[in-house]
């Protein structure tokens, strides 16, 4: 029986331990007829790793005799290429650069993934060649490729790189000088002599995965041979997991009876990544999809938790970025965002970390590290969107964690409270929560009180309540539910569904209400009719200014 790879990102140990793979081998044959020197930027946990790693056996010289036993049934197996088991594999590894944002710690751990690339290739291939490990980290690469040269080998090298940009991530809260200094300097210098090799033919092909321009664009000047194929519509789904790819795990790991329900659980909530805008197929989020798969496999059931460990403290990072450089205008950001769950912009590849920046920079960094995705528009152009719940999940915390700072944080004894009434259908507690919650941030700047903002209270108050999953514009067959709440286990009673309705205090009038209460009453009627929400409460809920003034079970 297959095994699930959660977790696992050696290609070889993954098929020797007989465990699924979606076979992503169909691009090497598009990536060599792309230019030899390339760069291709994803979200963290797409399936980066496993991608450079399943290339290292491929293209490896010594892996020639392993070709059979590690890619019988795959693609290229039987259309393999004109390079297949050509190269020397010269791989380095960044993601093991640690956390320390001190310039020295982190130009350390930089030069050490830099030995340990060096020493992994010289074991492989049986070189007798002493690093000094006194040089700094671009004097030793141009030092060993010198040597290699004087070999005059036969077969070239290809250099894989893994995150080439994770150093980045330590820094990126911290300031621009410290930034540039170490980007222009060591590393720019650290490419620049990879860059003669391959002028000088030594290297074959270069190819570096990472996350985020703002290295690759500091560094071009030293590096300024590479193609960056982020963009490139033939590769959109080069990491990441399709629609298809994702039907045809779940007809071999889950039960008939659970497809539908899995399938749509991962739409809403792994799903919805598009790198090009006349891209035809969204991503899914390769290893959350994992996650869930690897729990069902145990215990045939879907986790109570829908969002992996690893990813749920990304709303941190969220933070640093809507935050950088310390812009003024980050709440603005964070509200549009919010509320309406897209923002317009353009999509930068350049930075000049030297200069203030924009929002187009910080709505651009959002969407390399997979917090935003673009949406085509109808005119063209296209606007960026959250993809998905999860990732509104770690909006939501970070808004959470900014209104505390504010003083106006969720009491957590109360809001655990609220959720066990709410089994019990009880909604009184929550809402006039909610109008407290309103009345103290009517005073402040932090968010417009309109229906809108109010949304955005009652679904960060919920977010991590023990008994529902909360969603905010939940999609039915008939419309967009302002508040849904899916009970986590079945021994919860009920679903429940609010709408919200608000009127400004300078437009109330009895008839203005009597309307919204028609309405209201008609969008939860209409709702309900999507049988997949079973049997929900309802509950109509108006605000007239900061003030609830009502509250009718439907």
């Amino acid at each position: 029986m297959k095994k699930i790879p959660y977790g696992k990102i050696d290609f070889k140990r993954l098929i020797e331990e007989n465990c699924y793979y979606v076979d992503k081998t169909m691009y090497l044959e598009k990536l060599e007829n792309m230019p030899d020197t390339l760069f291709y930027l994803r979200p963290g946990r797409f399936g980066k790793s496993l991608f450079t790693s399943m290339m290292y056996y491929y293209y490896d010289i010594n892996s020639k005799d392993l070709f059979d036993k590690l890619f019988n049934g795959l693609f290229v197996h039987k259309h393999p290429t004109k390079e297949k088991n050509n190269y020397y594999i010269l791989s380095f590894d960044f993601s093991g650069i640690n956390e320390n944002k001190q310039e020295e710690g982190l130009m350390n751990s930089f030069k050490k993934c830099v030995i340990a690339g060096i020493n992994k290739f010289l074991n492989n291939y049986n070189f007798n060649y002493e690093i000094n490990i006194d040089e700094p980290a671009d004097d030793m690469i141009k030092m060993f490729l010198s040597y290699i040269q004087g070999l005059k080998l036969e077969n070239k090298i290809y250099i894989i790189i893994d995150e080439y940009d994770n150093f980045t991530n330590a820094i990126l809260e911290g300031s621009a000088d410290k930034f540039i200094k170490i980007v222009t300097g060591t590393i720019k210098s650290f490419y620049a002599n990879i860059k003669i090799y391959v002028k000088e033919g030594v290297i074959g092909r270069f190819f570096a995965t990472g996350i985020c321009p703002i290295t690759l664009d500091s560094m071009t000047t030293g590096f300024n041979i590479a193609i960056d194929i982020s963009k490139d519509i033939r590769f959109n789904s080069m990491v990441g997991l399709t629609h298809e790819e994702v039907k045809k795990l779940l007809n071999e790991i889950v039960l008939e009876k659970d497809r539908e329900e899995i399938y749509n659980l991962m739409i809403k909530n792994y799903d919805g990544y598009l790198f090009n805008e006349e891209a035809n197929k969204r991503v899914f989020n390769a290893t959350l999809v994992m996650y869930l798969l690897n729990y069902y496999e145990d215990f045939k059931k879907i986790p109570k938790e829908i969002m992996d460990s690893n990813i749920a403290f990304n709303s941190g990072k969220i933070g640093n970025l809507i935050e950088l450089k310390n812009n003024s205008f980050y709440k603005e950001l964070l509200n549009e965002i919010m509320k309406n769950e897209h923002i317009k912009g353009i999509l930068k590849n350049k930075f000049d970390l030297t200069l203030d920046l924009e929002s187009d920079d910080i709505i651009s960094l959002l969407y390399y590290f997979g917090y935003l995705t673009i949406e085509p528009d109808i005119y063209g152009g296209y606007y960026f969107k959250i993809p998905n719940e999860v990732m509104k999940v770690l909006y939501g915390n970070y808004f959470t964690k900014k209104l505390k700072e504010s003083g106006i944080g969720y009491d957590n004894k109360t809001i655990s409270e609220i959720s066990r009434e709410l089994i019990t259908g009880n909604i009184d507690k929550l809402n006039n929560y909610v109008s407290e919650v309103l009345k103290k941030l009517d005073n402040r700047d932090f968010i417009k009180i309109d229906e809108k903002g109010i949304k955005i209270i009652y679904f960060t108050m919920l977010l991590n309540n023990e008994y529902y999953n909360v969603y905010s514009e939940y999609v039915s067959n008939n419309g967009y539910i302002d508040i849904y709440l899916e009970k986590k286990n079945p021994n919860i009673p009920n679903n429940i569904m609010i709408e919200l309705k608000y009127i400004k205090k300078k437009d109330y009038s009895e008839k203005i209400l009597k309307e919204k209460i028609e309405e209201g009453k008609s969008q939860l009627v209409s709702y309900s009719k999507d049988e997949r929400l079973g049997n929900p409460l309802k509950y109509l809920v108006v605000f007239v200014g900061n003030e609830l003034k009502l509250v009718e079970k439907v």
